[in-house]
């Protein structure tokens, strides 16, 4: 039992290069060119219709993906994950950075990780007993994958960055679709509920998920039960299973009206709905459930949604659908972003709210051209420092 425990533990994370896809714009011409091509070609017009960038149930797969993408070297961004880190540490005792980064797999990003720990630390603004209860509560490799942890994670970064994509030029047309627990993030993001009720909600429900999925196990042991656990999480995400578990109207916040409207799709398969009143962000909320987390398309395009950038770090399994798309798109990093908004976005008309209705489909996935970003200790330290002064509205 103990020889294949600590073979479980090998396989978990196993050390890795994280990929740091690096798009260019003589690369999305490529695919303008292609995609006016096919247009012609089947009588089609995908720039009709506005862009929409596609938010998945979770944003990443693999711990400290966030860091390897360079998101804490764009400012602005940063700034509203650190007050939220700080938000949801005060709620749970823990932080949420040490959950992030604690087993990352990518060796070449322990010394960043140093030092953004160390910026922070001296600076008061991380606590080092918040950082002890992480590592007590999440210090084997398989607690990466206990989902009210994941749930709180993927509430810091997604809605974070859903705030910095939505600042960065209001005049370019796009719309935003999100699937399953990221309604959360959104929700956030358009004003509708608050950070803290937002993670007092996510650790309702995913506290309850958890202990059904370790109860499920039926496990004499905890460590066996935790392993069991982590699969069953990694399976689900990768689409080779599915776990149907459902949200109490006691665990859910009280929603108002988003400040922005989006579409909502309880999962990658589901038929969206138009989110613009508190009415229907409730019912959206009812709806949520653990199985959102799985990455399994059946669906095929549709017409409504024919330029689709996914706002998803590229090791999650999502991501293999956009590769050889012209269609979609990966938005991994603040760089693929920007390039999509200028260059893609720009293209389409004026959203219009009530136009049709969107497909959650998936994507056709990711353009892995495996560069690395070479993240100094010196421009981390310069962008904390700075960051330091700036708060989340």
């Amino acid at each position: 039992m103990l020889v294949n425990a600590h073979k479980q533990q090998r396989q978990a994370w196993t050390t890795r290069t994280y990929p740091v896809p690096m798009p260019t714009r003589r690369g999305l011409r490529w695919k303008v060119c292609w995609l006016r091509a096919l247009d012609r070609w089947q009588g089609t017009a995908a720039f009709a219709r506005p862009a929409t960038i596609m938010v998945p149930a979770l944003h990443s797969l693999m711990p400290a993906e966030n860091v390897a993408l360079g998101w804490l070297n764009e400012i602005d961004a940063l700034a509203t994950i650190r007050h939220r880190m700080a938000t949801a540490t005060a709620i749970t005792g823990w932080d949420v950075f040490t959950f992030h980064t604690l087993h990352n797999a990518d060796r070449f990003f322990d010394t960043t990780i140093a030092a953004v720990r160390d910026t922070w630390l001296h600076e008061g603004s991380l606590s080092t007993a918040a950082i002890r209860e992480a590592k007590r509560r999440f210090g084997k490799p398989y607690d990466y994958h206990r989902i009210h942890a994941r749930l709180i994670e993927n509430l810091v970064f997604q809605s974070s960055l859903l705030d910095w994509v939505g600042k960065q030029d209001p005049n370019v047309p796009l719309r935003v679709h999100v699937i399953g627990t990221a309604l959360l993030s959104a929700l956030v993001s358009a004003g509708s509920i608050s950070f803290s009720s937002a993670v007092q909600s996510a650790t309702k429900f995913g506290s309850r998920w958890d202990a059904t999925l370790r109860e499920m196990a039926n496990a004499s042991m905890d460590e066996e039960a935790g392993w069991s656990e982590f699969k069953q999480v990694r399976k689900l995400i990768e689409g080779s299973s599915s776990v149907s578990m459902g949200v109490l109207r006691e665990e859910l916040p009280v929603p108002e009206a988003p400040a922005r409207p989006f579409w909502y799709s309880p999962t990658l398969n589901s038929e969206p709905m138009l989110i613009t009143t508190a009415q229907e962000a409730a019912t959206a909320l009812q709806t949520l459930n653990l199985d959102s987390w799985s990455s399994m398309a059946t669906k095929t395009a549709n017409t409504e949604e024919p330029i689709r950038g996914w706002l998803v770090t590229p090791l999650h399994p999502i991501a293999r659908l956009c590769r050889w798309s012209v269609s979609n798109y990966l938005l991994a990093t603040s760089a693929s972003v920007k390039l999509f908004i200028d260059h893609i976005a720009t293209l389409g008309p004026r959203p219009h709210a009530a136009v049709g209705r969107p497909a959650s489909e998936p994507l056709t996935a990711v353009e892995n051209e495996g560069h690395r970003p070479l993240i100094g200790q010196l421009d981390v330290h310069h962008r904390l420092k700075h960051a330091s002064n700036h708060r989340d509205s």
